[in-house]
């Protein structure tokens, strides 16, 4: 004989009892559930018992009888399915365990959701951490020594370029820049142009104020105000110290928080020691529309019309879509991904721009 001293509160629903459930108690005993109340007693062999949940009656477990299909017995009281006799029973076992396999797997599904919801929170935090640390490295560099940086990077890019020395060409560069470069503040570092030959269009910039454009990017302008896009587009990269800040964040929390500790001559060390990232190199798309923002505030602050920068990252997007896939690792394209993303970013600013009048009106041609 197998009897189980624990009781659970439970109700009956009979014919005979009329409509309410009369409460009652289940115990089990020579391997029966048995429900009493003062107003009736029933038995269930748990050979035959059928045990159901119900999850719209508050979770509520049903035991019913099919050889006694008036009768149907329920409680609130989930430890019912913890107890000894149903669980040494294997037919009474095989149904708790169907029971339980959904409650189980949301209970899994809910731990894992929540160790990812805190690993996404540690992983966004120490995000943000690393970003404000690279952003607080990166204003410790001295003007002077990016300055001689830039310089130095300059020496090695005029031995691999070929520098345009065309009066024609320089005078249309000046004329499409210095709206802008005389509204800039620039900590004291004077923009210098220069301009190459290259196939395809491009544009970069390098510490200490030096603007790099390529032939190919002067051909395939309209009109000035594409070319000081560009240009605002680039010098935000240098000014936001873009180029700094990746080959800090490339190098890992680790040399982050050691270069943090450090001294500033550790960290000029390792920014000296991959300047060449500086040259031509590709940008992160959250650089690249941080520099998008930040270029295009400066030209509407120069009251040049921005949506000159649109129109040349439409260009771009043309050219990019029709050159050969292996043409793309010539760089020209290499600091510019997601352009459609971006050109539908700056639309949307373009939309929300209250002025779209009274820009300036800047000419390829000098003044008559």
């Amino acid at each position: 004989m197998q009897e189980d001293s624990s009781t659970y509160g439970a109700y009956a629903l009979h014919a005979s009892l009329g409509t309410e459930a009369v409460p009652g108690r289940i115990v089990f005993a020579n391997w029966r559930l048995r429900f009493e109340s003062g107003q009736a007693v029933y038995e269930i062999p748990l050979t035959r018992l059928q045990i159901a949940r119900d999850e719209d009656a508050g979770g509520r477990i049903d035991f019913s009888d099919p050889q006694q299909p008036d009768c149907s017995l329920y409680t609130f009281d989930a430890d019912v399915l913890k107890d000894r006799s149903l669980r040494q029973q294997a037919c009474t076992r095989r149904q708790i365990e169907a029971i339980q396999a959904p409650a189980e797997l949301k209970r899994r599904l809910k731990l894992t959701a929540a160790f990812l919801a805190a690993f996404a929170v540690v992983a966004v935090a120490v995000s943000m951490l690393m970003g404000a640390m690279v952003r607080l490295l990166v204003a410790r560099v001295p003007p002077a020594w990016e300055q001689e940086l830039g310089d130095s990077l300059m020496k090695d890019v005029k031995r691999q370029a070929v520098f345009v020395e065309d009066s024609r060409l320089k005078a249309k560069l000046d004329r499409a820049v210095s709206p802008l470069i005389s509204t800039l503040t620039s900590n004291g570092a004077s923009f210098k142009f220069y301009i190459i030959q290259e196939p395809l269009p491009n544009a970069f910039a390098l510490p200490g104020g030096h603007v790099l454009i390529t032939t190919a990017l002067l051909d395939a302008a309209d009109r000035p105000e594409e070319i000081a896009g560009v240009v605002a587009h680039e010098i935000a990269h240098v000014t936001r110290k873009h180029g700094f800040r990746k080959i800090i964040s490339s190098a890992g929390p680790f040399f982050i928080f050691r270069l943090f500790a450090g001294s500033d001559s550790g960290l000029l060390g390792a920014l000296g020691g991959s300047s060449e990232l500086l040259i031509r190199q590709s940008f992160s798309q959250e650089y690249e529309l941080e520099a998008d923002a930040v270029g295009w505030d400066s030209l509407v602050a120069a009251r040049i019309d921005p949506h000159g920068m649109i129109e040349m990252l439409e260009k771009l997007k043309l050219i990019q879509d029709n050159l050969p896939s292996d043409s793309l690792q010539v760089g020209a394209f290499q600091s510019h991904p997601a352009t459609e993303k971006r050109i539908q970013r700056l639309e949307a600013k373009w939309r929300k721009l209250p002025d779209k009048t009274g820009f300036i009106e800047l000419n390829w041609e000098p003044a008559k």
